[in-house]
């Protein structure tokens, strides 16, 4: 069962982030449960307003105001309604323990470092023990350490395995473009292009946002989903062989053979054409381990009454 959040933490969490849809839902439910709670978010609003105003301040002990701006609010919750005059008394000294709270916030110095590949696969390993592995031609962008309630990092581009320390109170969340990965610990792969993310689940759960207007979706080991970019589109997808620039495999199980030539284009990085008037009814049932795109055309012409073509640097399927 989650813990529930002080009402004090939820208006802080929420005063930090007021975009956050998830968060303006729950302080209007917050708000609209009572009188006392809607002058409590007003009262503290106030003082965050007021230590925007006040943030260039010198000589405050942030760290203790930090800590002592909550407690202030805390202590200024069991008041009894009668010595709420008290109020603009407390209220100007807390400005001060605000003010120091925005320069503290504002002072944490997070480094950001970039990973980015050649034409080698290669990894990093995060401060809190994350492995990812980039395939070929990728960037990751992370901070030398977390420090927050999360542990954000950003795939600029390319391919990505993800094996997640688990840390049930710090959630994993990946920025791809305009989507978002949260995760708590588990292993999954990500391949971001100009035209689609794919998201696909080995272990555990993840939770994908296309992007900030659209319902999240939770992913099981197993799923697989692509957002396409340009169509803004969610589709359920076959993720078998999402990893197999990693693994070096390809499997394919009762794969239609339009599927087929998906899955070589993906893998192999190379347009593989399948002529709108083939019969593609019969299905591929096969296994490949580190195989040449030609050793993978033997096979399917063996398989299949087709002939193959390259023109232009792309492979043409069609029927003999």
């Amino acid at each position: 069962m989650q813990e529930k959040l002080p009402i004090q933490d939820i208006i802080l969490k929420y005063l930090n982030e007021p975009e956050d849809p998830a968060l303006i839902d729950q302080i209007n439910q917050l708000r609209a449960a009572s009188a006392e709670n809607e002058a409590y978010f007003q009262s503290t609003k106030m003082l965050w307003d007021a230590a925007a105003e006040t943030r260039r301040l010198e000589g405050v002990n942030v760290r203790n105001s930090a800590v002592n701006f909550k407690t202030q609010l805390t202590e200024l919750s069991a008041v009894p309604a009668r010595s709420r005059s008290l109020w603009p008394k407390i209220a100007a000294a807390v400005v001060l323990l605000a003010a120091g709270f925005w320069m503290y916030k504002e002072k944490v110095e997070v480094n950001y470092l970039v990973k980015q590949t050649g034409a080698q696969i290669d990894s990093v390993l995060l401060s809190d023990g994350t492995k990812v592995i980039l395939a070929e031609n990728s960037t990751v962008q992370y901070p030398d350490k977390f420090t927050g309630e999360n542990r954000p990092i950003t795939l600029v581009k390319g391919r990505g395995f993800f094996l997640v320390t688990k840390d049930p109170a710090h959630p994993f969340e990946i920025s791809i473009g305009p989507s978002t990965v949260k995760v708590l610990g588990t292993s999954f792969n990500i391949d971001y292009s100009e035209r689609k993310i794919d998201v696909s689940v080995k272990t555990g759960r993840v939770m994908f946002t296309p992007n900030q207007k659209s319902a999240p979706s939770i992913l099981v080991a197993g799923d697989a989903v692509s957002y396409n970019l340009i169509k803004n589109q969610l589709t359920q997808e076959n993720g078998i062989n999402s990893n197999g620039w990693l693994t070096k495999e390809l499997h394919f199980v009762d794969m239609p053979l339009d599927a087929v030539c998906r899955e070589l284009s993906n893998y192999y990085n190379v347009k593989v054409i399948l002529l709108d008037h083939m019969n593609t009814a019969k299905k591929l049932n096969a296994k490949f381990n580190n195989s040449s795109i030609d050793e993978v055309l033997t096979v399917l012409k063996e398989t299949y009454p087709i002939q193959v073509q390259q023109k232009d640097s792309a492979i043409y399927i069609k029927n003999l």
